[in-house]
């Protein structure tokens, strides 16, 4: 295919708006810690406390021999008590680097590209982008904040905001946190609410953050975040189009019904540095109409895939940015 018509075809798969999926890819390109990162951390600070009992000598091994965080927790049980450890630990760390992310955008005008794009799709009428995204950060409100976007998260308030679980129908970004936000706690009588931007973790409030492992199966079928699961399932059933943004496929619940709804012709376009075999052989395998961008093997290019037809292209379309430059 010539350039002209691979842009076009990029064009037209996103056309209408499309509902937004966004991973844990895009929050890597703002240094934000990944899996890898998460699991040397939880070792750091937790061995020592649960060192000789059965689970967490499981999960260590599992670690050290080379299993990534997700296969690592995926055939243990925690405790209870490793269980909330483990929130309080994952929040310390992904808060900790947030916050830092935070500053440069307010003291050093750090630009976040995604700001630009949720831009163009809210500007159709009714000035309405619905994002899913499995990351627990706060970059996708700084991308909006940036531009002056209203966002809903589902929590109403101002200082302590409760679940309400309404999502506006137009002039709103609305943002599915499905695995939790930094935001988001537990309080004492096991009840949600939101407060917001704290650099500190209080005493009496567990993050409700969904981690990595057998646990997550269950927690996301309870409580908020079922709730959110299931306006984000809502979603994916009206959606007339999928942009997955550093999104790499790994969430059964999440992508269910994206994978019943590409198989009727729903376009799906992916956008990330690598697409893993799995998501490869999932969009191959399910999607009538997908177009996959990531990273060339050769530097300065960018390896495109259009239902199965794979084209090489000089140029770095893959990053936000590189995209926009397309659909712009």
């Amino acid at each position: 295919m010539e350039r002209d018509d691979i842009f076009k075809a990029i064009q037209s798969a996103v056309e209408d708006t499309p509902l937004f999926i966004i991973g844990s890819g895009s929050s890597a390109a703002h240094h934000l810690p990944g899996m890898g990162l998460l699991g040397d951390h939880l070792l750091t600070q937790l061995d020592s406390k649960y060192t000789g009992t059965t689970c967490w000598d499981t999960f260590r091994e599992n670690l050290k021999s080379g299993a990534d965080l997700e296969t690592a927790l995926l055939g243990v049980t925690l405790t209870p008590e490793m269980l909330i450890d483990v929130k309080c630990e994952t929040w310390n760390l992904i808060s900790s680097k947030d916050l830092e992310l935070f500053d440069r955008i307010l003291f050093d005008n750090e630009i976040l590209p995604l700001s630009q794009l949720i831009r163009k799709f809210y500007q159709a009428h009714p000035q309405k982008v619905d994002i899913i995204t499995t990351n627990y950060d706060r970059v996708i409100e700084y991308a909006c904040d940036s531009i002056g976007l209203p966002v809903s998260t589902g929590f109403e308030g101002y200082y302590q905001k409760r679940f309400t679980g309404r999502f506006p129908s137009r002039d709103t970004v609305n943002l599915l946190k499905v695995h939790g936000s930094l935001d988001v706690f537990r309080d004492a009588h096991d009840v949600a609410v939101s407060v917001p931007m704290l650099r500190e973790l209080p005493p009496g409030l567990v993050p409700e953050i969904i981690t990595p492992g057998r646990s997550k199966f269950e927690a996301i079928l309870q409580g908020t975040p079922r709730q959110i699961l299931s306006a984000a399932d809502e979603r994916i059933g009206q959606a007339t189009g999928f942009l997955c943004i550093g999104y790499g496929f790994n969430d059964t619940q999440v992508q269910e019904n994206i994978v019943s709804r590409i198989r009727t012709g729903v376009p799906i376009v992916v956008i990330t540095r690598d697409v893993f075999d799995s998501a490869a052989h999932l969009l191959a395998n399910n999607a009538k109409h997908y177009i996959s961008i990531q990273e060339g093997m050769k530097p300065n290019t960018t390896e495109i895939c259009i239902d199965r037809t794979v084209e090489i292209l000089d140029g770095t379309f893959w990053t936000i940015d590189g995209f926009m430059s397309i659909i712009d």
